[in-house]
């Protein structure tokens, strides 16, 4: 592999460096530009350092500062104002060798929030008009956050994907929820997939909505009868209208920070039999997620996260997330005598 984790690198494209965050495959890498994290082929990107040496030296060197001159410069007004794209589902095709061809072994799902709103969102996966998956959790402004992996063979099983989302700081002009409904026609993405090879481009986007939508104007009421509330404004057609209702009636308890977390899916959901091995993955680093942030904003000193051994597949992702993130100072997976190996030990900064 020519390039590894934490090596500098230069987006052809654009001309941005940026770093190489994780190893996809032998043809793949994920790099990390100005805080923005996807995947890109080998050949669009190089080591910066011939272009660093060709560069033209455009600015002279700056004179020494003489004591008083140190007069700081207020940059708020030369910042860049950040987009309002919306929101947009991203698929990235893994693939591997069978025999003499590549063809696509599974599709990795991420939800970009290219907005200036943090959002609440309930997403499920629905195989065959039965529920695989389902994951509650929050995602901020100008991020990204993994969704679940989709085996390629699940095209057969008529996959839909069901979105809500809430604003986590409600505004008075705004809509109270997004509903949307995405589902996947395997013949139109057998088509999308040749041109992503043809193009040797990443992933395939698809916008969920572009901007949140305004709240509905209230109907004038009779002078007779109470006002009524505005109407929930929903974007396509979808199954969250009583999980929406239970969500308005029995809103979440907050989670309580914890020193120690068991990942272990029994642990995690009473009614976890039936369920794929993506599904409980899904649900196990969802729960990871949530008490490390959470670990992160009560400053704690440390966490353990209890995986169990196994195959080792919640480990490695619990790694890789862990790898990426600014607040883990160190993370260590040893001995003890309490987990044996089945548990990792996280300190942070």
């Amino acid at each position: 592999m020519k390039y590894q984790i934490g090596d500098s690198i230069l987006l052809l494209s654009s001309k941005e460096e940026g770093t190489v965050v994780d190893v996809v495959n032998d043809n793949m890498v994920m790099i990390e530009v100005k805080g923005t994290s996807f995947p890109v082929y080998l050949d669009q990107i190089d080591f910066p350092y011939f272009h660093r040496f060709t560069q033209q030296k455009l600015v002279k060197d700056k004179p020494k500062l003489i004591p008083g001159d140190e007069i700081k410069v207020d940059r708020s007004k030369y910042e860049v104002f950040k987009t309002d794209k919306g929101m947009f589902l991203s698929v990235l095709p893994v693939y591997q060798m069978d025999g003499l061809d590549e063809t696509v072994k599974l599709m990795k799902f991420h939800l970009f929030n290219d907005t200036p709103h943090g959002m609440r969102f309930y997403f499920q996966i629905w195989l065959n008009n039965q529920l695989d998956l389902e994951i509650k959790n929050e995602i901020q402004p100008y991020n990204n956050f993994y969704l679940a992996d989709l085996i390629f063979e699940s095209l057969n099983d008529n996959p839909r994907f069901e979105f809500s989302f809430f604003l986590k700081e409600p505004q008075p002009k705004l809509a109270t929820s997004v509903q949307k409904t995405w589902k996947i026609k395997p013949k139109q993405m057998f088509v999308q997939l040749e041109q992503l090879r043809v193009k040797e481009e990443a992933t395939i986007t698809y916008p969920l909505f572009e901007k949140f939508p305004e709240k509905e104007p209230e109907p004038p009421a009779p002078a007779e009868a109470p006002k009524k509330k505005a109407p929930i404004t929903t974007l396509g057609s979808g199954n969250f209208a009583s999980l929406l209702s239970k969500i308005q009636l029995q809103p979440e308890t907050s989670l309580t920070p914890k020193h120690e977390v068991d990942l272990h899916i029994e642990a995690l959901e009473k009614n976890w039999k039936g369920l794929s091995n993506i599904a409980i993955l899904a649900i196990q680093l969802n729960a990871f997620q949530r008490y490390m942030e959470l670990a992160i904003s009560h400053h704690q000193h440390n966490l353990i996260v209890i995986h169990g051994i196994g195959k080792g597949k919640l480990r490695d992702e619990i790694h890789q997330v862990l790898k990426q993130t600014p607040e883990v100072a160190s993370f260590v997976n040893q001995y003890h005598a309490k987990y044996g190996y089945g548990a990792t030990e996280i300190t942070f900064r």
